[in-house]
């Protein structure tokens, strides 16, 4: 099977334990998340990964475990990827109000990068941390590497 992700994720052992789709977008919602998830997975595009993760500019969704048929399922997580994200627009100097796909997608992977690597974080703990570790999302990248554009 053919599996196409903007950013796959990978444990220390080489385990794909989850796929990334980065959407510049606004103004989504748990529906919508639902649908666009629904939609990707009867292309056939995604493998089966332990984490999905769809990133907006305004939201992040994270489904565990919900498998690969292509049916409308809730996200088990919805944070604000506003306030996840503001510590990078402002390092960065990007406004997230004009930023282009690639760079969004740059500002997302750095984020997953310090998830993967906190000791090597240069941002403080936020709120967005919790949901982080009780999701186990943490724990299954945690020094793992991350994949651009990935293929299989």
């Amino acid at each position: 099977m053919h599996i196409r992700a903007d950013l796959a994720l990978y444990d220390p052992g080489g385990r794909l334990v989850a796929l990334a789709e980065v959407k510049n977008r606004r103004g989504t919602s748990r529906d919508w998340a639902a649908k666009t998830r629904r939609n990707i997975l009867a292309l056939g595009e995604f493998g089966d990964a332990e984490f999905l993760l769809m990133i907006t500019r305004d939201r992040i969704y994270l489904w565990k475990d919900a498998g690969t048929d292509p049916v409308e399922v809730p996200p088990d997580y919805e944070v604000d990827a506003e306030a996840t994200f503001a510590p990078y627009f402002e390092r960065t100097g990007i406004d997230p109000r004009t930023v282009g796909g690639y760079a969004f997608e740059l500002i997302v992977a750095s984020w997953l990068g310090d998830v993967m690597w906190p000791a090597l974080s240069t941002e403080a703990d936020g709120d967005d941390r919790d949901w982080l570790a009780r999701s186990g999302f943490r724990a299954a990248v945690k020094s793992g590497r991350i994949e651009y554009e990935a293929a299989a």
